[in-house]
């Protein structure tokens, strides 16, 4: 025979009889493991999940025990599998949280406090969140890499066909092309996984360039039995290893170990020779069955825990059932309502299997609850528009009221009035929080203004007054009309001239000196933001001249990092919001757009909390800076006070 030549099989009774059948040998035989490779890859199984977190019962655990172990799951080796206990903390923390939130709540109002000023955020919380943020922050750097090798995978893959499909008219020994494959063939089954969204169709090309290379190839029988050699070692292995699972304590993972077993013997492995197929199958189902026998005693061990589930959700479902029989009255009463029936939504949901015959009656109930206690939630605000509309009205004639009084000739005998209104701001009725700030804000900006008339004496401008007025507005009408330099450096010290030469003219009565600087204000910086320079060095310089005019602005400064700090909250609440979106997604989820999008989102939101951080750290150091120089002002005029007194004595 000559060494490119193949002999047709002369045997046809186990001869493959199409394409179809000739891939399927290959393709089972092909993908096998070695007996090593399979060996390290159970040990590691094995050891991976002897090392999972043993069940925690986090609300036994006090808040500081809780957060310890809420660090040592997310921090451990096994923290993205124990994503299950790491959520679970993270509920019972909140649970605690809010307990504890509502305990302080009630004392610092019971102290006399206003609502609307209560803040509380313990050591205690700002660690969880600490822990909480490089969790999700490591979780989502964990994702990206496995997208990452789940691409260089896919590339790698794609080589492979490729290579394969070179195969084929290739000019040399037969034999050796068919090693080359089974190398080739060897690698495919060695390189790790894909995208889900890519598998299906990958392993379709995959089997069509194999399927071709058969056609090619013409298998002959001496490779054929060679393949039959082969799949009987591999199956007395996977039989060897059946028959060792007997002596396995854990049940569960028997179990999985078995399954895993006889997907190795169905998918990757060939037939044998006729001789030894119902021998080999015989002796690997009787292995099967110790193991299936064991789990069905387990699985009865377990029945009477799943009976105990279905009594604690029955209890549940009925203390839900009591919110819509009986309904809150007012915003209160729902806002605490919802509040509680979404503690009882979730602790249902941690609940563990039930019966399989009353699962799907008890979770079609627990959802009739969900639905009938929103309907007469929503029934119950849509009704509330009415008076809020009503209720906004009352507040904004109090502050259209309130500054009458202040712009009025007779604004000094009118303080008992001004007293009225803030007792009749109290009585108008609820109002979207966010409405209400605003509205507040603006309301209690007027009652600041008139009490620190009255603590300041306020008056009409005096000639001096009007005389500073009209200088000050000289200045800033110069200021509008200067043109600054193109340098960097002499522009800052343009500015800073500007702003010596300002304050060397005086002060004016607060009122008319914070209205007098926000225009002195807006003027130099709109000067300087007219300047042709390099936009990185343009905002470096702009951010130094923000600093600089805030220091001279204490009450601008105060409401700027009031700002600043309302919108770094608001980003983190963002990015916990959206990581939270993202673990809905399962692993295989890489390549979906809306995993994509929520990515991106997480990616800006993380960078725009690092820039809000930045801009909240900058004002608290002009803050502090501001505070420093007060203080060595007055430790200066105390010093100069004690040296009078000495030198009089």
């Amino acid at each position: 025979m000559e060494e490119n030549t193949i002999t047709p099989y002369t045997d046809k009774t186990n001869e493959p009889q199409n394409r179809e059948e000739i891939l399927n040998i290959e393709k089972k035989k092909s993908k096998t493991l070695d007996t090593d490779s399979f060996s390290d890859k159970t040990k590691d199984k094995k050891k991976s999940e002897e090392n999972t977190s043993e069940e925690i019962h986090f609300s036994l655990l006090e808040l500081d025990d809780l957060i310890n172990a809420y660090e040592s799951l997310s921090n451990g080796v096994q923290w993205h599998k124990d994503y299950k206990q790491i959520q679970m903390a993270e509920k019972t923390f909140e649970v605690k949280f809010n307990v504890d939130l509502e305990n302080q709540k009630k004392i610092f109002l019971g102290d006399g406090g206003e609502e609307i000023d209560f803040f509380y955020k313990p050591e205690y919380k700002k660690r969880f969140d600490q822990i909480s943020y490089k969790y999700r922050k490591k979780r989502h750097i964990y994702y990206k890499e496995l997208e990452t090798s789940q691409k260089v995978n896919l590339e790698r893959r794609l080589e492979i066909i490729e290579e394969i499909k070179k195969l084929i008219n290739v000019d040399q020994n037969i034999n050796n092309i068919y090693k080359d494959f089974k190398t080739l063939q060897e690698s495919w089954y060695n390189i790790g996984n894909v995208s889900r969204s890519e598998s299906q169709n990958l392993w379709e090309t995959y089997k069509h360039h194999v399927e071709r290379f058969y056609d090619f190839l013409h298998l002959n029988r001496e490779l054929r039995d060679l393949d039959f050699k082969h799949n009987f070692k591999e199956k007395l292995k996977i039989i060897k290893k059946a028959e060792a699972l007997k002596n396995q304590p854990d049940v569960v993972k028997a179990s999985r170990d078995l399954n895993t077993l006889h997907k190795l013997w169905k998918n990757d492995l060939g037939p044998v020779a006729n001789e030894h197929r119902e021998d080999l199958w015989k002796r690997f189902q009787d292995a099967s069955k110790i193991i299936q026998n064991k789990r069905q005693a387990y699985q009865k061990d377990i029945a009477g825990a799943m009976k105990a589930n279905l009594v604690t959700k029955e209890a549940l479902l009925k203390e839900m059932k009591v919110f819509s029989e009986k309904t809150p009255e007012n915003h209160k009463e729902w806002q605490n309502a919802i509040k509680k029936f979404h503690e009882l939504r979730e602790l249902f949901k941690t609940i563990g299997y039930v019966p399989s015959k009353e699962s799907k009656s008890t979770w079609q109930e627990f959802r009739e609850i969900g639905q009938e206690f929103m309907q007469l939630k929503n029934m119950f605000y849509k009704e509330q528009k009415q008076e809020y509309s009503k209720n906004i009205e009352n507040k904004k004639s109090i502050i259209k009221r309130s500054k009458e009084v202040i712009d009025s000739e007779s604004w000094e005998s009118k303080t008992e009035e001004i007293k009225d209104f803030q007792k009749k701001w109290k009585t108008v009725g609820f109002i979207p929080r966010k409405l209400d700030n605003k509205l507040w804000s603006e309301f209690s900006d007027l009652q600041k203004v008139y009490f620190d008339r009255l603590k300041s004496g306020y008056q009409r401008l005096s000639s001096e007054q009007k005389e500073l007025q009209k200088n000050k507005l000289a200045s800033i009408e110069k200021l509008k009309n200067s043109i600054f330099s193109e340098d960097p450096d002499t522009l800052k010290k343009e500015f800073h001239e500007h702003w010596k030469s300002w304050n060397t003219l005086g002060k004016l009565a607060e009122a008319n000196e914070e209205k007098m600087y926000h225009s002195f204000s807006n003027a130099l910086q709109f000067g300087v933001k007219n300047v042709n320079l390099d936009k990185k060095v343009k905002n470096e310089i702009l951010k130094d001249l923000k600093s600089l005019l805030l220091q001279g602005n204490s009450k601008r400064l105060q409401k700027e990092l009031q700002i600043a700090r309302t919108t770094l909250l608001s980003l983190k609440a963002e990015l916990t919001q959206l990581e939270n979106n993202l673990a809905f997604f399962s692993d295989s989820s890489s390549s979906n757009p809306l995993f994509k999008n929520v990515e991106k989102q997480i990616k800006n939101c993380e960078n725009n909390i690092l820039k809000a951080n930045e801009g909240y750290i900058s004002l608290k150091q002009i803050r502090n800076s501001q505070n420093k120089q007060v203080k060595q002002a007055e430790e200066s005029v105390n010093l100069s006070a004690e040296k009078e007194t000495s030198e009089e004595a």
